[in-house]
């Protein structure tokens, strides 16, 4: 999939814009996201009644989450306690500010919960 994607980006002859793609195995998906201080998630559902994969892999490898609030979200997303979620720019911002402003060991525990 890399391969074909990267291609079809050679083709749009982009002189000013530089595309990188980073590939990881599946394998080491779990690691990257453990590793993650924090996971944002921007998924709007349109239905409001699915839940992003994204969310699920995230928590399963202890990451805290702040994501876009919609109906369903707090299925997976419990405000602090598995993360925050958000509706704006400015409350997204205010998420990311908790988040960097908590102690290591509530971040641990929130990914944990």
């Amino acid at each position: 999939l890399r391969d074909a994607f990267m291609e079809q980006v050679d083709e749009c002859k982009l002189r000013c814009i530089r595309v990188y793609s980073a590939w990881l195995e599946h394998g080491d998906y779990p690691h990257l996201l453990a590793y993650a201080d924090l996971g944002i998630c921007m998924h709007a559902s349109s239905s409001g009644l699915d839940l992003p994969m994204k969310v699920v892999d995230m928590l399963a490898c202890g990451t805290p989450v702040c994501a876009l609030q919609y109906p369903c979200i707090e299925e997976l997303v419990t405000q602090g306690e598995t993360g925050w979620l958000f509706q704006t720019a400015s409350e997204l911002a205010d998420c990311i500010v908790q988040a960097v402003g908590a102690p290591p060991a509530r971040l641990r525990r929130m990914g944990k919960t």
